[in-house]
């Protein structure tokens, strides 16, 4: 990933400021708030798998439930919004092991799976993505057979 270097991080942390700067413009009942929030959370996301800021993930959530109100519910591009906050909550499952994030992201991955795939939305990455949450939450509950 480009944001590896230090240069690349002075990169990362500008663009989050001009995703910020840009949502400030776009203000509820915007057209395309919701565009604002997605980027702003894929780029916190971004600095958090980089720097581990846990505000930055805590952040890109927030952000991800906000925009997934904006996107009207037959728009296609609604289903790459349930898989990116489904990979946030992942990501803070990983860290902080709430079951509750867990099954949102199940949840989340579910629905994105009616939705047809496009270049955002990736079929086979929804779908390991989904094995790896369900697997994870066996595991978790261990064999109950």
């Amino acid at each position: 990933m480009r944001f590896q270097t230090r240069a690349a991080m002075q990169d990362l942390d500008e663009a989050i400021e001009l995703h910020r700067a840009a949502l400030e413009l776009r203000d509820f009942g915007h057209p395309d708030r919701f565009l604002s929030l997605d980027s702003l959370a894929l780029r916190l996301s971004n600095r958090y798998d980089s720097q581990g800021k846990v505000s930055d993930l805590e952040e890109a959530i927030h952000l991800g439930h906000e925009a997934l109100e904006l996107w009207q519910p037959w728009d296609p591009g609604r289903g790459a919004a349930l898989f990116s906050l489904a990979d946030y909550l992942q990501k803070r499952f990983h860290k902080q092991a709430a079951r509750h994030d867990l099954d949102e992201a199940i949840e989340l991955l579910q629905a994105a799976l009616e939705f047809p795939p496009t270049l955002q939305l990736d079929r086979s990455s929804l779908l390991s993505s989904l094995a790896f949450c369900l697997s994870k939450k066996y595991d978790d509950q261990g064999d109950i057979s």
